[in-house]
């Protein structure tokens, strides 16, 4: 692993066993291979497990001069989780995106090694933060050893590879004891090795144990270590009879030490004064090999001996040590420690035996920090602990609520639930109930259950419209979401109804969410012309000049999508974008991702929406979004679809349904009717689009763009009458919509299910329409079928311009199966399509992988690696690898010839995002819209 991260490729492992199997000394004998390179080295600590990011500030500690250099965004997120900022509540995953940077510039003076042992002791903040910059680093020199222990408390580190230790056989162990011990009776020795189970560290403890008289086997040995299950178990016996031989004072210092964690001998040295002990008690116990000192920390000799140092001693020195510490941080010469005021709560909580509700505020306003640090899981185990604190059943309730909000948004979802459960049953304020609501229901569509989701937060939400209508709004609107995505038409109305409520009772504007959900509500109803007029003025200009309000934003590019605006769902979801790169808002980047790939796939815009795609999937792996991922990978399935690529879509689409929820299930079961359409299987074509208009998302708008394929599918099958109910609900639609592109799709229905007389007026007319529309896939199919009309009629001329100029736009959109179509229908009347080969019709970028696509884009825009860097969350050297690996593949070798790539002018990628095209394409006879 080091030569390959010497050699340029990033490494990382998990070294993974028992307590005592060697995982410290393998990651000893990695520090010595690696020799005087650049190391960054931290262990875990039981002790510091409930403190935010404590583990990556030990970790990082001696490059915390570097921090200041990072982008802005990631420099302030990394002091805000060091306690060393004001701390505002930000995004927890840009904390590794700082990581990731950190590490990536540090190798820049040679391969670095970064070692963390005992990792399953780390914080999760800390956790989090360091397995999401592992898992994007690529073109690195670095290596990144775990070490974990396995069982309890599992350090989960998917993603990542594992390598498992196992114990010796008997023959090493017996080996391994004659090295260690020289002669023992032969019964000795297999008992010695039948308890240790072939662990390195039993085999050395309990042998060490054996006087001259027991390895001689003249006495009875090791009855002590039977009590014991397992081999650590046993050497932590044995080393709890080595502490308990200690001198009194000595015993209390080393249960103090261990209470503190960090071995930060002067905090242990000013607690211990108040305990009546000094540096001097120490001495007994280095004297027997238990501890050490060097350089003002105190390290045992084993976690083994810390344990048996705190849990021999009793409960009454335990609690004394916890007091004495949190004094300790209580006085004047702390200044190093960023973090006293936590660990002086942690303290205080440990020392706890009961109620104390002074003690609850402590704790409370600790995991407010946590949570403003970014360390929502660290957040919501406190909360949970000061809720315990307090006797007072509402203020119970109103912690266990900011826990339960906690740990949902740690995504520790079970956790969520049951603290959810007990907060339930404590509370009677309705801004509570609304407030564990809120999370019940996102819980609920998490698991994909949006009925279920849409119901509780509307309920939540009725006591809360006349009374707190600000905080209702957001409420409401979840509540619509999950109502719309369900197709639950009563909750959308009771959520519609509450909305103008909340409306008339508040004194501030509520923006555009009242306007989106009474649009979307009126239009699952039928109500088109009502309910897309109040979503046209839901589309106010998203820009600088807003705030950045995920929320309004969210439901602008909900109202374009609608509505049919696909240039202003792109322009809103464009901003978005931009916001959350900016702000470094990395979970909210996947949805404002996922947004933009809908637009930019109506809109034809393959490629860019497979690149977004990508980033989307990797970001939502990294940072366990799941469902996120489904519904990418279903909005996906449509471009696969396009392209005729059978397997990737039928693969995609099935994720995508997972569950049966919208957006992913509805982009699925267009992309597979569109499929079998593409690919001339009409029959599957009509079956899956019926089904998907009749099924549970049939009430969504990309079930309305799918309706027109259904209509051509039944009338091809010779079955118009299919087709009349599907094409009404298309045409009230789109008429009301105004969008140029619905209303060319409508003339074109109606084309296909005219008469041979009528047929011609109508495409005509479509074709009218496409030329001031978006959507260059729909013009063409237009084109298409009209050419295969004119053919029909035996106009071989006309048919051959408008098939040829349908084949063009088929060919640079890549969609193999409609343009074989179109080149078969030319071939029919002796004719062939003009020669494309100057067009590069699919795209020069498409050799190039989807992340290679977006680093060329964004630095044909002039942007240098370390903005691009910032903007795709990867380290400037993956930036260069990934440009290293275009050059030749698209025939270049300077990055200057990327500039004829910049398709909008010079930096709207860095804008907007890369290959962000926001206005109609150019017809296919070189007019603009």
């Amino acid at each position: 692993m080091l030569a390959a991260a010497a050699g340029g490729r990033a490494q990382a492992v998990v070294v993974r066993g028992e307590a005592g199997i060697g995982k410290s000394a393998l990651l000893d004998h990695v520090v010595a291979l690696h020799g005087a390179g650049p190391l960054l080295r931290t262990v875990g600590t039981e002790a510091e497990r409930d403190l935010p990011f404590a583990a990556l500030h030990a970790l990082l500690r001696p490059v915390r001069h570097r921090i200041d250099a990072l982008p802005r965004p990631q420099s302030a997120a990394l002091r805000t989780a060091f306690g060393q900022a004001a701390a505002r509540g930000g995004d927890r995953f840009l904390v590794g995106v700082a990581v990731l940077t950190l590490l990536a510039d540090l190798s820049e003076n040679g391969p670095l090694l970064c070692v963390v042992d005992d990792a399953q002791w780390l914080d999760h903040a800390s956790a989090d933060a360091l397995l999401f910059a592992v898992r994007r680093l690529n073109a690195e020199p670095v290596t990144v050893v775990f070490g974990a222990r396995a069982g309890e408390h599992p350090f989960a580190a998917a993603g990542v590879a594992e390598l498992a230790l196992t114990g010796l056989d008997a023959e090493r162990s017996t080996a391994l004891l004659a090295e260690l011990r020289g002669e023992i009776a032969p019964a000795v020795r297999d008992r010695v090795v039948a308890e240790a189970e072939g662990n390195p560290l039993a085999l050395i403890e309990l042998s060490g144990m054996l006087g001259p008289e027991e390895r001689a086997g003249r006495l009875p040995a090791l009855t002590l270590y039977t009590e014991a299950t397992t081999p650590a178990g046993r050497v932590e016996t044995a080393y709890r009879e080595r502490v308990a031989a200690l001198p009194d004072r000595t015993r209390s210092l080393l249960a103090l030490a261990a209470a503190e964690g960090t071995g930060a001998l002067g905090l242990i040295l000013r607690a211990a004064a108040r305990l009546g002990t000094e540096a001097a008690d120490l001495e007994p116990a280095e004297h027997a090999g238990l501890v050490r000192v060097e350089s003002a920390v105190l390290t045992f000799r084993h976690p083994l001996v810390k344990a048996a140092a705190y849990r021999g001693a009793p409960l009454a020195v335990r609690q004394a040590a916890h007091r004495a510490l949190s004094d300790a941080l209580g006085g004047a010469d702390v200044e190093d420690l960023d973090d006293a005021e936590d660990r002086r709560a942690h303290h205080l909580a440990a020392a706890a035996t009961g109620v104390d509700e002074a003690l609850g505020r402590v704790v409370e306003r600790a995991a407010d920090r946590a949570l403003r640090r970014g360390a929502p899981a660290v957040a919501a185990a406190v909360f949970e602990r000061s809720a315990q604190l307090s006797e007072d059943r509402e203020l119970r309730a109103r912690r266990l609520a900011a826990a339960a909000e906690a740990a949902a948004a740690a995504g520790q979802l079970d956790r969520a639930g049951r603290l959810v459960v007990r907060g339930d049953r404590l509370t009677a304020r309705p801004e509570l109930a609304a407030r564990l609501a809120a999370v019940a229901a996102a819980l609920e569509f998490e698991r994909g259950n949006a009925a279920a989701a849409g119901r509780i937060a509307v309920e939540a939400a009725e006591t809360m419209a006349a009374t707190t209508p600000e905080q209702a709004v957001a409420l409401l609107g979840a509540a619509a979401e999950y109502a719309w995505f369900a197709g639950d038409g009563e909750v959308l109305a009771r959520a519609s109804h509450l909305m103008e409520i909340a409306r008339r009772h508040s004194d501030v504007p509520l923006g555009n969410v009242p306007s989106v959900v009474r649009g979307t509500e009126l239009l699952r109803s039928g109500d088109h012309a009502a309910g897309l007029e109040l979503l046209r003025r839901a589309l106010a200009p998203v820009g600088p000049a807003r705030p950045a309000d995920v929320l309004a934003a969210t439901h602008t590019v909900f109202a374009a999508l609608r509505t049919g605006g696909d240039s202003e769902a792109l322009a809103a979801a464009d901003e978005l974008t931009r916001r959350c790169r900016a702000q470094g808002r990395v979970a909210d980047l996947t949805h404002a991702l996922q947004l933009r790939i809908q637009a930019r796939i109506l809109l034809g815009h393959l490629p860019e929406a497979e690149a977004d795609a990508a980033e989307g999937l990797r970001i939502a792996d990294a940072i366990g979004h799941s469902r996120r991922a489904r519904n990418i990978e279903g909005v996906l399935s449509l471009a696969a679809a396009t392209r005729g690529d059978a397997e990737l879509c039928e693969e995609l689409a099935r994720s995508g349904t997972e569950g049966g929820l919208a957006p992913g299930a509805s982009w699925g079961g267009y992309a597979l009717g569109l499929l079998a359409l593409g690919l001339g299987d009409h029959r599957l074509a009509a079956d899956r689009l019926a089904a998907l208009w009749a099924g549970p998302v049939g009430h969504t708008v990309i079930v309305r763009f799918a309706l027109p394929s259904l209509v051509e599918a039944a009338v091809r099958l010779g079955d118009p009458d299919r087709a009349a109910e599907p094409f009404a609900r298309f045409e009230g639609w789109a008429h009301n919509s105004g969008r140029p592109w619905a209303l060319a799709v409508t003339e074109r229905c109606r084309a296909l299910l005219a008469g041979p007389e009528d047929g011609e007026r109508h495409y005509l007319a479509a074709l009218d329409q496409h030329e001031h529309a978006t959507r260059p896939f729909e013009h063409a199919r237009t084109l298409l079928l009209y050419g295969e009309w004119l053919r029909r009629a035996r106009r071989r001329n006309d048919a051959a311009t408008r098939l040829r100029a349908a084949a063009k736009v088929f060919h640079r959109l890549g969609a193999t199966p409609w343009f074989d179509r179109a080149v078969a229908e030319l071939a029919a009347i002796g004719a062939k399509p003009r020669d494309m080969t100057a067009e590069q019709a699919v795209d020069e970028l498409a050799v190039l992988t989807a992340q290679e696509r977006q680093v060329a884009l964004l630095a044909a825009t002039g942007a240098s690696n370390r903005e691009i860097a910032a903007q795709l969350f990867l380290s400037p050297r993956t930036v260069g690898y990934h440009l290293y690996n275009a050059f030749p593949k698209l025939g270049i070798t300077s990055r200057a010839e990327l500039s004829r790539f910049d398709r909008d002018g010079a930096g709207s990628a860095g804008r907007h995002g890369p290959g962000s095209r926001t206005t109609a394409y150019t017809t296919p006879d070189g007019r603009g819209p």
